[in-house]
């Protein structure tokens, strides 16, 4: 079996998560796909190389990462992300995407992506399962509400036909299903340690300024430490079990 992690940051985004002392995004999910299905082949596309050795059709399942920007911008990045998209949705295989994944694919199926006034800083707090169709595969042994990481100042305000909602929270849809297309994405990063997103945060410092006080963005990074250390094996499970029910 062989997976194409597709990385949704672009070159720069990369290297800042370098400068921060963070290893990259594809780098977490390959980690996760090797501990949980250890034979499978684990190729990374990152849409600023030259990926002619890449052939799509080979892949059994794509994964798409967490990114930066906003996808609805028009540049390189974002329309050869959403080409890309489009070309592996006619495969009609298993995808999952994580955040700036879930927006690609909506934008790529045509529907809308949009500014948010709640942007979700560190984790997105009461998300609620409202479709019971994955409680036993995908969300299985899920609480029913739950916290997850996640860092986001955009959202989906449509549904691509075919898609059900499964999960919201106050400010969102947090997570889509598709039964025919077998295409499952989160807005939040179920993939990604909570402290992994502090350390991110604390790179970029400089951009909460008008969100939080000095105090509160502390008093913020300490419970992200705190959390993960809690909760790093709830916040896996959907992407274990996404990965479990592949084979």
């Amino acid at each position: 079996m062989k997976i194409l992690v597709v990385n949704g940051w672009s070159e720069d985004g990369d290297k800042d998560h370098i400068k921060a002392g963070c290893i990259l995004q594809t780098n977490i999910f390959v980690n996760i796909i090797k501990r949980y299905l250890p034979n499978v082949i684990v190729d990374v596309f990152n849409s600023y190389e030259f990926h002619d050795q890449f052939e799509l059709k080979s892949y059994q399942a794509f994964m798409w990462t967490g990114g930066g920007g906003n996808i609805y911008d028009k540049n390189k990045h974002n329309k050869s992300q959403i080409q890309l998209c489009q070309e592996i949705l006619e495969l009609q295989k298993p995808i999952w995407g994580s955040c700036w994944g879930m927006q690609v694919l909506v934008s790529a199926l045509g529907r809308k992506v949009v500014k948010t006034n709640i942007p979700e800083f560190g984790y997105s707090k009461n998300i609620k399962i409202i479709n019971p169709i994955l409680n036993n595969s995908i969300y299985k042994n899920k609480e029913l509400v739950f916290d997850a990481p996640a860092h986001h100042y955009d959202i989906i305000t449509e549904v691509p036909n075919g898609f059900e909602i499964i999960s919201e929270n106050n400010n969102c849809i947090q997570s889509i299903y598709s039964p025919s297309k077998n295409i499952f994405c989160t807005q939040y990063h179920p993939e990604l340690p909570y402290d992994y997103i502090a350390n991110l945060m604390i790179y970029w410092k400089n951009n909460y300024i008008n969100y939080y006080t000095p105090e509160d963005f502390n008093n913020l990074i300490k419970y992200l430490r705190i959390k993960e250390q809690k909760d790093s094996g709830s916040r896996l499970l959907e992407i274990r079990n996404w990965l479990k029910y592949l084979v």
